[in-house]
């Protein structure tokens, strides 16, 4: 009590100051901070920046507009004020006149209409949206010296401003070991050890929390963590999501991402990269990954999907993902018709739309992984060996292009294949006959097998439903013959067929009605269509081997007259060659020669074709290598012709407005492009980081402020439009964003300053005049307490149990998860996850293989997003489901088994094993209360154990990780259930 009476001493001022959303007192009504809100939510979609919605032709964002004269009256009217139509229609009680219109659903208060009013007796000042216009680095505010004291740097000076205005102070400071601990979880994903703790806390440094904190920034862990949530708002996953949902590998750009946290690589290059990697002059093939940013999005390999539907689907995914992660806009509203709040035109939205509509990506994704345009990723061993047998491929090459056959044989060459010495066919015996045999109907006789379509080789003294085949028949190839069939009725031709040597050629066919064709008993052919009999009606291409075969025709004729042609075609030569030899090389023209060099250097000449086979066998091993090398989706452009971009009428693909095609560009409300920018993505990178942007410092100091505070300053973290909510200390904002740049986009350093404040380091705890004042605590006056997300409890629970591998990048890992979880998505109901093992199964939670149909469970109960879209906070739940996955998920049993195990290899006291477990677990020492509570509690569980030891046993088989041969089963099973109660602490799962 007296701690709390003091503190509360400390905190609390006159409480006659009450909280307002905006800064400073005493300035009159603003705009901006009081009525552009209350006119955004309820005025806006009808009065606002949407021309085709727009009722009365009145705009409320404008002053000209709302101040103009229409009919003899003015909306807002500055001479006489009561006469202000704006006035009349939201005071009036007549539901045909008030506004906003009753079905609307929307209502105004009566605070809010009375502040409207204050606002046009003062002038009806208008104000440039805050965000619209470029910041400037505000003055620092002076505070009272005696709170001037517990400032730390200029970021509390602002606070200090607010704090002092409401009649309140900052909390008193955390401890050191609370301290650490949180910016610990902030900065790397993971609680500090127990020596770093000790250490820090014992350290008599007077820049022991600078020293502690560069630690942590210079960590590898912290790229880890940064990336996390990059990955969030990047729509990163191991699979394409929609359809089958296959799988495909984007790691390669999720490493590119850390390594660029952990080189501190400035925001501004980030960006470009990120945007524009590819188009970068000589880009490097990290810088191609980067790129990948934009092909993360969910993507579809279904069959009947229509292409290019889908390939705009994903151009709108990237205006949205691209303004809502650097803009803070939702210019995604733009696709079918102007934008109701934001000054945004649907052309203007197009415009935007056009810097990504000149990708060579199709809209249809491989179900064989990554799809084109690609880049494949070398180690420094496959490089090395890729380029050895490179090197060996072109000295083949050469020595091929320079060695060529001699004039005399091509001349000699080309006269055989003219006089058809070198293109005999084979050999064929005379026709024998089988038949005829009757079906009843034509089905039957076409499918039913009368005797001889099994056999290899002809049996001249098998008897075939009381047929023998006659011999010699003299049917000449290349005419149409006459058979005597009946109606339904079957007959079968045979021959045999012998070569010297491997033969290709075509069997050209015609019948009357119905045909089938075997080759050594293997069928080649069928077609049952009805008709008269011609030349070259059905095509069969075979290969022959060097001996003799047998071939067997069988023709059913359906009705009236049957018939049968038969044509052999050697295809030793192509037609074209043929054709061309047979002319001579005299009358041949030039190119024409020297396609029979070529030719007969390819496919005839001995030694080329040794050649071409040893280049063959090495391209082969080209191939392979390069096959198992990762491979990362990137971006890229059409060159040659690039793709024109149209308005696309209510955003339908497949409805362009042909009469209104679009260059690339950025809306009005917003700075001009650059003077020297590329009408390209390198050019969108470029205006984004040019250094008077209002939007990409401001949107991307907001969103490292609410990692560490859990809010952002803008609580609207990915709205920073007129829907948005109005910052709470605007001036430092400003101060940040404008820092941000002059530092030349240093992330660190603006981490580190934020970090270092007072405002960061206090304690959390919530006194009642501060849940009452600021139940928020959007004034900053304690620090902030809330929940650790599902990536930080996993990776907690195999830190502090042992069990963490920390192996930096590589493709994703499956680590526990339900068996069939995957089936329940599955196209086919047959496909089954596949866990794991070994230490894939203990690596940070970062690395987990997110199939985004089917995310890991453990990580959604604790709001993680699916990742299908841009997702740039997330939410915080405290859900009875979150203490089931903390109990029973068998990742945290587990990791509670070897944490116990990890507390009995102490050599210590049981109080000092329960003192080493709150060390690992809650950053801090067990007070006595709490050792005794653990020890009734281990009593109770040894108790429970020893009754009936198999519980024991199946309550430690929870798990991969081996079992020790030296613990007794029911000491270790003991000691897991307090394990298990100290990860499950409030403390534990709370960043405090």
């Amino acid at each position: 009590m007296n701690h709390l009476s003091g503190a509360a001493a400390l905190l609390v001022f006159p409480l006659f100051f009450w909280f307002s959303a905006g800064e400073g007192k005493g300035e009159g009504i603003g705009f901006n901070r009081e009525i552009r809100p209350i006119l955004s939510q309820n005025c806006f979609a009808c009065h606002g920046p949407d021309e085709h919605e727009r009722k009365a032709g009145l705009r409320l964002d404008e002053r000209e507009s709302a101040l103009a004269e229409r009919d003899g009256a003015r909306v807002i009217d500055l001479q006489n004020i009561d006469q202000s139509l704006l006035l009349e229609r939201i005071f009036s009680e007549d539901p045909e006149e008030v506004m906003p219109p009753p079905g609307s659903h929307k209502v105004l208060e009566a605070k809010e209409k009375e502040t409207i009013r204050q606002w046009i007796a003062e002038g009806a000042q208008y104000e440039d949206h805050w965000a619209f216009v470029p910041p400037a680095r505000s003055v620092l505010p002076v505070v009272s010296p005696r709170r001037a004291g517990r400032s730390h740097n200029a970021v509390d000076r602002f606070i200090q401003k607010r704090l002092q205005e409401e009649g309140l102070g900052f909390s008193p400071p955390a401890d050191r070991a609370t301290w650490l601990r949180r910016v610990s979880f902030d900065l790397t994903g993971l609680p500090p050890r127990p020596e770093e703790t000790s250490a820090f806390v014992e350290s008599e440094h007077l820049n022991a929390s600078e020293r502690e904190l560069d630690r942590l920034l210079a960590s590898s862990r912290y790229g880890e963590r940064m990336a996390l949530a990059w990955m969030d708002a990047a729509r990163y996953g191991d699979s394409s999501v929609m359809h089958a949902d296959g799988n495909r590998d984007m790691w390669p750009w999720r490493d590119w991402l850390i390594d660029a946290y952990n080189a501190n690589k400035p925001f501004d290059d980030f960006t470009v990269e990120q945007l524009a990697g590819d188009l970068l002059p000589d880009a490097t093939v990290k810088q191609r990954i980067a790129s990948g940013f934009n092909r993360n999005h969910a993507t579809s390999d279904e069959g009947g999907a229509i292409a290019e539907e889908l390939r705009v689907e994903y151009v709108v995914d990237r205006v949205k993902t691209t303004a809502n992660v650097w803009l803070a806009l939702s210019m995604e509203c733009g696709q079918c018709h102007d934008h109701k709040y934001d000054p945004i035109s649907q052309k203007e939205y197009y415009e935007f739309f056009a810097y990504f509509n000149n990708t060579t990506d199709p809209g249809m994704q491989t179900r064989n992984g990554n799809q084109a345009p690609i880049v494949r990723i070398f180690s420094e061993a496959q490089q090395k060996q890729l380029d050895s047998v490179r090197g060996e491929l072109k000295v083949l090459e050469k020595r091929r292009e320079e060695e060529v056959p001699p004039q005399s044989e091509i001349e000699a060459w080309v006269a055989g294949v003219r006089e058809g010495a070198r293109r005999d066919p084979p050999e064929f015996s005379s026709w024998s006959w089988l038949g005829p045999f009757s079906g009843g109907d034509f089905e039957t006789a076409l499918g039913k097998n009368f005797g001889p379509e099994k056999e290899r080789k002809k049996n001249a003294r098998k008897a075939h439903g009381g047929l023998k085949w006659s011999e010699g028949e003299t049917w000449p190839d290349g005419e149409v013959h006459s058979l005597k069939l009946p109606e339904n009725g079957a007959g079968y031709l045979g021959r045999e067929v012998e070569t010297d040597r491997e033969l290709k050629g075509t069997i050209w066919l015609g019948s009357d009605d119905g045909i089938k064709v075997w080759l050594n008993g293997k069928e080649l052919h069928v077609n049952k269509a009805q008709r008269s009999a011609a030349l070259d009606q059905d095509r069969v291409p075979v290969t022959l081997k060097p001996g003799r075969h047998w071939l067997l025709l069988k023709v059913v004729n359906a009705s009236q007259a049957a018939g049968f042609a038969f044509r052999w075609e050697s295809e030793r030569y192509p037609k074209s060659i043929r054709q061309l030899a047979e002319r001579g090389l005299n009358e041949c023209t030039e190119e024409e020669r020297k396609k029979l060099r070529t030719h007969y250097s390819k496919e005839v000449w001995p030694e080329g074709k040794e050649l071409d086979g040893a280049i063959a066998k090495i391209k082969e091993r080209e191939k392979a290598l390069i096959n198992v090398v990762p491979t990362s989706m990137i971006m890229e452009d059409q060159k040659e012709k690039p793709r024109v971009t149209y308005i696309l009428s209510r955003g339908q693909y497949d409805q362009p407005r042909k009469d209104q095609p679009v260059e690339p560009g950025v809306p009005q409300a917003l700075p001009e492009l650059p003077a020297e920018a590329p009408a390209n993505r390198l050019g969108l990178a470029q205006w984004l980081t040019r250094p008077d942007h209002p939007l990409t410092a401001r949107v991307a100091v907001n969103r490292y402020w609410a990692m560490l505070f859990g809010q952002g300053i803008v609580k609207t973290v990915g709205d920073f439009g007129n829907q948005g909510a109005w910052p709470s200390h605007l001036d430092l904002l400003d101060w940040l964003a404008v820092d941000f740049v002059e530092s030349e986009w240093d992330v660190k350093r603006t981490i580190r300053q934020i970090v270092l404040s007072a405002a960061y380091g206090q304690s959390s705890r919530s006194l009642p005049v501060l849940r009452e004042r600021d139940p928020e605590n959007r004034l900053l006056a304690r620090a902030s307490r809330f929940r650790l997300q599902g990536e930080f409890l996993r990776d907690q629970a195999l830190a502090v149990s042992g069990l963490l591998v920390e192996r930096h990048g590589g493709p994703g890992v499956k680590p526990y998860q339900p068996p069939n979880i995957w089936n329940e998505v599955s196209l086919n109901g047959g496909l089954r996850y596949r866990r794991d093992d070994g230490e894939k199964l203990y690596r940070r939670s970062l690395y987990t293989y997110w199939k985004r149909s089917a995310p890991m469970p453990n990580m959604m109960i604790f709001d993680a997003p699916s990742r299908e879209k841009c997702a740039l906070e997330r939410p915080r739940t405290n859900t009875p489901l979150q203490a089931l996955v903390t109990l029973n998920d068998p990742q945290f049993v587990e990791a509670a088994r070897l944490l116990a195990q990890r507390l009995l290899d102490f050599d210590g006291t049981t109080g000092e094993r329960f003192d080493l477990g709150y060390r690992l677990v809650a950053g801090r020492p067990a007070t006595e209360r709490e050792t005794a509570m653990l020890e009734k509690w281990l009593t109770e569980q040894e108790r429970y154990f020893s009754e009936d030891p198999d519980r024991a046993g199946q309550y430690l088989e929870v798990g991969e990780f081996p079992l020790p041969s030296e613990t007794t089963p029911v000491t270790l099973a003991s000691w897991t259930a307090v394990a298990q109660l100290m990860l499950n602490l409030d403390e534990a799962l709370t960043r405090n």
